[in-house]
């Protein structure tokens, strides 16, 4: 029973990246699992249900990397190559990062998810200042800022690449390291 709830998180979580969240609904969901709606609502009673069980899971997942790089000694673009890991580990054809996916639909999202939804960006903008702080020898409105056009240049990459048809993360991302290295 747990697995099937674990596959529907992993599911919608899919779909909001093809789809967005506004967009996707149980009925995608039944008839991808081949279940009945009532099987989806058993473990979720609304969709915001669903939803809030996929923002944990993404704020999990930062929070568990944020841990797992705060101690470590590596170089900035070895972080960032994780962080770029991270982000397209789960990316099927014609997905984006699911945090973008969901920052797009935020006035469609109810209450309780934009909270989360807030929690989250601003946890992954913290990651991401704090690893270029490190490199940045604590120059730190310096590192939010270029936190920031890391983080915009990676998710824009997906979507363009999404449009177009090719994969542009690996470029970019080598892009983003030199820039910041030779700073």
């Amino acid at each position: 029973m747990e697995n099937r709830k674990s596959e529907i998180i992993s599911f919608a979580k899919s779909l909001i990246q093809q789809k967005g969240y506004a967009a996707f609904s149980y009925d995608d969901i039944s008839k991808h699992f081949g279940i009945t709606k009532a099987s989806i609502h058993y473990h979720f009673e609304k969709k915001e249900d669903l939803g809030l069980a996929v923002l944990n899971r993404l704020h999990l997942r930062l929070t568990e990397f944020s841990a797992s790089i705060a101690t470590s000694r590596e170089s900035l673009e070895k972080k960032l190559d994780r962080f770029y890991r991270l982000q397209s580990e789960k990316f099927a054809a014609n997905e984006i990062c699911p945090v973008s996916a969901l920052q797009t639909d935020f006035e469609l999202l109810p209450e309780r998810m934009r909270v989360k939804m807030q929690e989250i960006s601003r946890l992954e903008l913290t990651v991401m200042q704090d690893m270029i702080t490190d490199e940045a020898s604590g120059r730190e409105a310096d590192s939010r800022a270029m936190a920031l056009v890391v983080l915009a240049a990676i998710k824009g990459s997906l979507q363009y690449g999404r449009v177009i048809n090719e994969d542009m993360l690996p470029e970019v991302m080598s892009g983003i390291c030199q820039s910041i290295i030779r700073r």
